[in-house]
């Protein structure tokens, strides 16, 4: 895959930890949190992965914290910065997951704007995302609850991430999302034309 990407221009290969449980069903096998050595092996292997995929392909791992994932909370995203190498592993910034358990997207890219390396714009409705966090429903049945929205609605201050952007002269990728489950047809393009005339009138994109 590191040759197929390398090959097409590709820049990033993104990282996501597995699932501790069904993000359908909830169906938990594993424990959503990791023991003293299960971290350790997180950490280390993405390491190795970060510099192998830099040192074979020419290419730039990013983790992408993740809700149901053993990184998603603000305090594991912290760990993880503090113990993978900035040479090797950079931050898939997704705003929708950060805030989804409750963190501050914004302070995160002000504070880790040099690890940050590729963007997923999204954001999250506060009123469902009390009950999320109240209730803990597996990921599919939060979103289906809609506690994906449109920006400017939401949680996350689009207006203060476009100045970030502009005061830092970010020039990396990013992707606009919003997680939709069950998803009609006639659903997506109206809410992405939406989207896109909204981030351009705050000069994005």
């Amino acid at each position: 895959m590191g040759q197929l990407l390398a090959t097409v221009g590709g820049k990033y290969v993104v990282l996501i930890d597995g699932a501790y449980r069904d993000l359908q069903t909830g169906a938990q096998p594993a424990s959503s949190a990791l023991d003293g050595d299960g971290w350790k092996r997180l950490v280390d292997t993405t390491n190795k992965l970060g510099g192998l995929i830099r040192d074979e392909f020419g290419l730039e791992l990013t983790f992408h914290p993740h809700a149901d994932t053993h990184v998603e909370y603000a305090e594991q995203i912290e760990n993880l910065l503090g113990q993978t190498d900035p040479k090797s592993v950079g931050i898939c910034l997704d705003f929708g997951h950060i805030e989804y358990r409750g963190g501050d997207s914004i302070g995160m890219l002000r504070k880790h704007r040099d690890r940050i390396k590729y963007l997923h714009l999204k954001t999250v409705d506060a009123d469902v995302r009390k009950r999320v966090l109240a209730e803990n429903p597996p990921f599919a049945t939060a979103v289906a609850m809609g506690i994906f929205c449109e920006p400017p609605h939401g949680t996350v201050n689009f207006k203060a991430l476009s100045s970030i952007l502009e005061e830092t002269n970010y020039d990396g990728w990013a992707t606009v999302e919003q997680d939709l489950y069950p998803c009609p047809f006639d659903k997506p393009l109206p809410i992405a034309k939406r989207t896109r005339e909204y981030l351009q009138l705050l000069g994005m994109g």
